[in-house]
């Protein structure tokens, strides 16, 4: 990857942050394959340079994918490609960046594939056709657009401890290759795992959590979605089903629940269950997005400038960055989620606390249980003041 291409990346994002969109940078996609003399077991397909989620009216999931190069070269093979990559995500748009003018042929085929072709001058007329009142170009949001400061965050999460190894793949790969309704599940079983090793007083701890956080809210958002699609006065039913993955296979499980009832000796009955016990805890999470689906996107995008500025050292709060901006709604139920996440996979509740008060609490003086900023290391220090 050039530092032309970050460039790239990083205009984009600010693009589609203009656009109403919260975004993701460098999107692996892989396969599972059976291991072999050594090899891994997996294969990545390809990547997405820049990822695009919001949330339309309706309550309907929609993501758009951006392919970035600082080349010009073999731009008509690359649509197809781009044509592809976003057919096999399901992205609702497909955006092609280059540094200079397309040829016409180059145009219509884009046009003709549904794909938008955005050169640098492209790029700059977007920009100021979507005026939103946020200033993206002075810290802590310009920091999303920054690009050596997106270069730290994309290499924050390597080096880390290898018993995290599980939870950094799972993040960075699987979650985006799984069914959609599994994420409900493996999110919380891989922090789980990982809950002894993950330290809230450790900045780069937090911010994957916020991370993960991001993450877990997207999932959360499609199981709304699918609520709302479905039948939307009877959430617990319709969220029931989404669960496990359609209401064929709630039925099996529930048979086979039943069949492992009657092997299981009695005393052992009270642990052979169908849902998980932090299941009603999601079910109550759900509703309140249910009832609030304007708080989607500014929750996402709340998780990531403070995933960011975490990874960056600078200490900021959603209050600060957004000003009177702010959702109060949608600040509080992303605290909601990292709350979720606590509890459901047995976080240090530390981690809880540092989530209230960068989300939904106003800055006081005093001792705060927050990580760090601008230290050598990773100890908590007491600290009483934000970007």
């Amino acid at each position: 990857m050039s530092e032309q291409d970050l460039g790239q990346k990083a205009a984009v994002r600010r693009l589609l942050w203009r656009m109403g969109f919260a975004t993701r940078v460098d999107v692996p996609l892989r396969a599972y394959v059976p291991a072999n003399k050594g090899r891994p077991g997996h294969e990545s397909y390809t990547d997405l340079d820049v990822l695009g989620v919001t949330v339309a009216p309706g309550f309907r999931v929609q993501t758009a994918i951006a392919d970035c190069k600082s080349t010009a070269r073999n731009t008509t093979e690359r649509m197809f490609w781009i044509r592809g990559v976003g057919d096999f995500f399901g992205a609702d748009a497909a955006y092609m960046i280059r540094p200079l003018k397309t040829t016409d042929a180059a145009r219509q085929l884009a046009a003709r594939l549904k794909i938008a072709v955005v050169t640098g001058e492209d790029l700059t007329v977007l920009e100021a056709q979507h005026p939103i009142p946020l200033d993206l170009h002075e810290a802590p949001l310009a920091r999303l657009f920054d690009v050596p400061q997106m270069e730290q965050y994309l290499k924050a999460f390597t080096g880390m401890d290898s018993k995290l190894a599980p939870l950094l793949e799972y993040r960075q790969f699987d979650y985006w290759v799984y069914e959609p309704y599994r994420n409900l599940t493996q999110m919380v079983s891989h922090l789980a795992d990982a809950a002894s090793i993950l330290d809230p007083a450790n900045p780069v701890h937090a911010a994957l959590l916020l991370d993960c956080s991001w993450l877990y809210l997207l999932s959360v958002s499609r199981a709304v979605e699918h609520i709302r699609a479905t039948h939307a006065a009877d959430v617990q039913t319709c969220l029931l089903e989404y669960f496990f993955g359609g209401q064929v296979a709630l039925r099996e499980k529930k048979q086979m629940l039943e069949q492992l009832m009657r092997i299981v000796p009695p005393a052992a009955q009270d642990r052979a269950q169908l849902l998980p016990a932090w299941y009603s805890q999601l079910l109550e999470l759900v509703g309140r997005f249910n009832r609030a689906p304007h708080a989607c996107l500014p929750a996402l995008q709340y998780a990531e400038m403070l995933s960011a500025a975490l990874v960056a050292r600078k200490r900021t709060t959603v209050s600060k960055a957004f000003g009177a901006h702010i959702d109060p709604i949608a600040a509080k139920l992303m605290s909601d989620v990292v709350g979720f996440l606590v509890a459901a996979a047995g976080l240090h509740p530390n981690f809880r606390t540092m989530a209230r008060e960068l989300l939904i609490q106003d800055l006081t003086s005093g001792p705060r249980l927050v990580p760090a900023t601008d230290t050598p290391n990773d100890e908590r220090v007491p600290e009483s003041v934000a970007e």
